[in-house]
């Protein structure tokens, strides 16, 4: 019996020896598993991503239907991404489904039905994305490197395969007429404001949901979620799920249509966490002018055969222009820097007028006035240096010339720049209530590239009352 009892004992002791040195090694493994390095491992394994001659790399992404929806390949999530690698920033813009599209091949009137006909046209996917490529570059005036589609199947399973993720709602949304699955009837979606855990069905009706709110803030929302992917997708525990990370590529081999090849993702997603939330900059177009993106309005519908569409005011060259400056001058959008426009020419309404265009390409003006002088030949930007972050309290001062003087270059290339603000502006206090002054003169408006308000032309169009077709009965 005494010999039978200390044999148990050493196997109890055995197997919790046993189990302590297991438990070690798996703490060992798991500690050596968080100290590698998966980013330089990635990019070891990968390959380098096709850029323009800016160094920078543009994605397409859009979301369909699945097949048990109506209009499956009607892409209604459309986003351009832009990932410049001098400055590790991604920028992205959501383009509305109804902006209207010159096309004569297809004759199809709003972009979020390119795809659906031309894969039609084409009888296959890849033209038909290829197509939509193509019609997106003429769009944007940016080289579209990469598309992605995914459908709302692919949506869900790889929210839930990463175990959902985290969405700080900015408005309460309240929304009983969102589409019930597979029927023609409706059902209640709401959500409450705050940081909300959505799995793949709940954030799918967030991104989809807009008949209580608007098609802008659906796009608002669909990039909320990108971004809410990539940080949960990062996330070590992910990386180190066996199965989680089995599922996904599952998921996202079933799902997801690309042309980034394996060794292209593994470079992305090695680059993506240099992309915090301060380093993702998000635009919209839409159709409120006073609004940075407000370069669309909605002609008369007998003017477009019937069919409500979005198109750029002015012409294209607007909206290429927008991309070609969010894209470009990221730094000057962190600024966020308060402008004021004065006209110091004779011409009546040009401090309005370039207040409405600065403002639509994104920059905050906080007032709009005469200048000093009406007389003003050169037009010139005042502004105050921007002090430097110190490294120690006791270090000097030091300042740049803010990246937002660039931008309004771009709009303004004639003009110069000075530190020094005119006395009467002092005198009047504009030093401190703005960083900015864009003295207008009459060298840039006597110019061939004056950006006039191209909303001026259509008001009478745009407020114009309806008029009705007669009808007759059959």
């Amino acid at each position: 019996m005494q010999i039978r009892r200390i044999k148990n004992k050493g196997v109890n002791i055995s197997i919790i020896l046993s189990l302590t040195i297991i438990v070690i090694l798996v703490t060992l493994i798991i500690k050596v598993l968080l100290s590698i390095d998966f980013n330089a491992l990635m990019l070891a394994a990968g390959e380098t991503l096709e850029k323009d001659e800016f160094n920078q790399t543009n994605f397409l992404i859009i979301g369909t239907g699945t097949d048990d929806h109506d209009g499956a390949d009607l892409t209604d999530t459309i986003i351009v991404a832009s990932l410049d690698h001098n400055l590790d920033v991604v920028t992205m813009v959501s383009i509305p489904r109804d902006l209207h599209i010159d096309d004569d091949l297809l004759q199809v009137p709003r972009i979020n039905e390119i795809f659906y006909y031309a894969k039609e046209h084409f009888g296959n996917e890849k033209e038909g994305l290829d197509f939509l490529v193509k019609k997106v570059e003429e769009s944007t005036g940016l080289p579209i490197h990469y598309h992605v589609k995914i459908d709302f199947k692919g949506f869900t399973e790889i929210i839930d395969a990463i175990g959902g993720i985290d969405i700080d709602v900015p408005e309460a949304i309240y929304d009983p007429f969102y589409p019930k699955a597979e029927t023609i009837s409706y059902e209640l979606f709401q959500v409450s404001k705050g940081l909300q855990h959505m799995d793949g069905a709940t954030a799918l009706k967030y991104a989809r949901s807009r008949k209580t709110t608007s098609d802008f803030d659906r796009s608002k929302r669909q990039q909320q979620i990108i971004y809410a992917l990539k940080e949960k997708a990062l996330q070590t525990r992910l990386i180190l799920d066996t199965d989680k990370l089995k599922e996904l590529l599952n998921t996202v081999n079933d799902n997801i249509e690309t042309n980034l090849n394996i060794r292209e993702m593994l470079t992305l997603g090695a680059l993506a966490d240099n992309f915090s939330q301060e380093k993702v900059l998000s635009f919209q177009i839409h159709d409120d002018p006073v609004q940075c993106g407000g370069f669309l309005y909605a002609p008369p519908i007998q003017q477009t055969g019937g069919a409500f569409v979005l198109e750029p005011a002015g012409g294209i060259e607007y909206l290429q222009k927008y991309f070609d400056l969010i894209t470009k001058h990221q730094p000057a959008f962190h600024e966020n820097l308060k402008i004021q426009v004065l006209n110091g020419t004779p011409a009546a309404g040009i401090a309005a007028e370039n207040k409405q265009v600065f403002q639509r390409y994104c920059m905050d003006v906080e007032r709009f006035g005469n200048a000093r002088s009406q007389n003003i030949k050169q037009t010139t930007i005042y502004y105050n240096p921007i002090p430097l972050p110190k490294k120690e309290p006791t270090e000097e001062t030091k300042y740049y010339t803010p990246f937002t003087i660039e931008l309004i270059k771009e709009i303004i290339p004639e003009a110069v720049t000075s530190e020094t603000f005119p006395q009467e502006y002092i005198d009047q206090g504009y030093d401190k209530l703005s960083d900015i002054i864009v003295e207008i003169g009459e060298d840039y408006i006597d110019s061939d590239h004056y950006l006039e308000d191209s909303f001026y032309p259509l008001y009478e169009i745009i407020y114009a009352e309806p008029t009705l077709e007669p009808t007759t009965d059959e």
